[in-house]
């Protein structure tokens, strides 16, 4: 098919357009030089333009995942810029233009390692999705909420260690860390003052921690309800944890694993109403997302085995991640929980872009936007994926 790179325009015509407050029929998207150029009426395509019918098909703004580790048997943590590739193609495969490679916690040399290796593939033109920059999940964390973390790689921050992420120009672009850990609060604001976008999580911190993050910049929750804090009581008293002061909050945002088997739809809910627009869902896609039953897989030092639809840790009664990429949580939103498609959509695409501070740019069908799209069937499932006008994945 044509891409929309060159000085002529490209019409994609006969779909449903699919934004974060309504969806669109009888109308056409126009695309040149990467980028959405206008919205006309289908009776206003000129009979000469390079025209795409779709045939009834949905067109959605492409996903962003701000939270994923691997797919399709590869993980960013291998420290081979071949393997990335291969991720960002799996996931161009299930609409995602854009998204984070985010990391396990790691030992210090290794972490250089694999980070040394994600800045080849970040300065690397890709043909899946485009690599934003790095989440860094850890090793910053709390042991005991550790997950499917290495517990003896986790620590508190070293003196200096903001300045050396902050070395690497635009790779770090977003931070867990466990607010409780010594060290935490100076490391959260020279990293907050630096764009960087950093998230509470694998914590057991309460309200004064969180606060004083707060209060130095962080602003976004990693995982509600995964290895986090919970309501306890002492004494008489109840006393609140991370996710309850997370769903209290009036700005922070939160991030959800949708993928059916994480939360049940009641927690799901909870989050939606407390937080609206400031819920996103991530895939926590890990290197046995698109695998079969029984594929083996590792989260830094820690083994795990796709089983039933979802990552499990081997020989442990616990989550090692997810294997469905994000198309499978705006499906499930959608088809499982009733969520609206528009809100689902906004959820997988346009409040991650705000998050990223793409907000301009990215998550929306609209003139001046980047033409990153998805193009769906009835069901859901992804039939081609655009890029800045390009076609990244097309179904046979």
């Amino acid at each position: 098919m044509p891409d929309a790179l060159s000085d002529e325009p490209l019409y994609l015509g006969g779909a449903t357009l699919v934004g974060p407050e309504r969806m669109v029929d009888g109308a056409a998207l126009v695309l040149r030089h990467g980028l959405i150029e206008a919205i006309v009426p289908a009776g206003e395509v000129p009979s000469s333009a390079q025209l795409v019918d779709l045939d009834g098909k949905l067109v959605i703004p492409g996903l962003i995942d701000i939270h994923a580790h691997g797919g399709g048997g590869c993980s960013f943590d291998d420290p081979d810029p071949q393997a990335h590739q291969e991720v960002l193609r799996f996931h161009a495969r299930h609409g995602v233009t854009t998204m984070q490679a985010s990391l396990v916690s790691a030992f210090p040399d290794d972490l250089e390692r694999r980070l040394d290796a994600l800045a080849i593939t970040f300065e690397t033109p890709s043909t899946g999705a485009h690599l934003f920059g790095v989440h860094l999940e850890g090793p910053h964390l709390a042991v005991q909420q550790c997950g499917a973390h290495d517990p003896a790689a986790l620590r508190p921050p070293a003196p200096g260690e903001a300045e050396r992420l902050l070395a690497r120009p635009g790779l770090i672009r977003m931070v867990t860390v466990a607010p409780e850990l010594d060290g935490v609060p100076e490391f959260v604001r020279r990293l907050a003052d630096a764009g960087v976008v950093v998230a509470a999580g694998h914590s057991e911190a309460r309200a004064p921690e969180l606060a004083v993050a707060v209060g130095n910049g962080l602003s976004h929750l990693t995982q509600l309800w995964s290895c986090q804090s919970a309501l306890v009581r002492r004494g008489p008293w109840r006393v609140p944890g991370l996710i309850e002061e997370s769903l209290a909050s009036d700005h922070l945002t939160a991030e959800i694993i949708a993928d059916g088997h994480h939360l049940p739809a009641t927690l799901i809910e909870i989050a939606r109403r407390c937080l609206s627009d400031r819920l996103v869902a991530i895939s926590d896609a890990t290197e046995g997302a698109g695998m079969p039953d029984g594929y083996r897989y590792r989260l830094g030092a820690v083994e795990c085995e796709v089983a039933d639809g979802v990552g499990k840790l081997v020989g442990v009664d616990a989550f090692g991640g997810s294997v469905t990429p994000l198309d499978g949580m705006l499906a499930h939103l959608h088809h499982t929980l009733g969520w609206p498609l528009p809100e689902a959509v906004a959820a997988t695409s346009t409040r991650p872009a705000r998050i990223l501070d793409l907000a301009d740019r990215k998550g929306r069908l609209a003139p001046g936007y980047d033409a990153d799209l998805a193009i769906l069937d009835a069901d859901l499932k992804v039939q081609a994926t655009l890029r800045a006008g390009a076609w990244i994945h097309q179904t046979p």
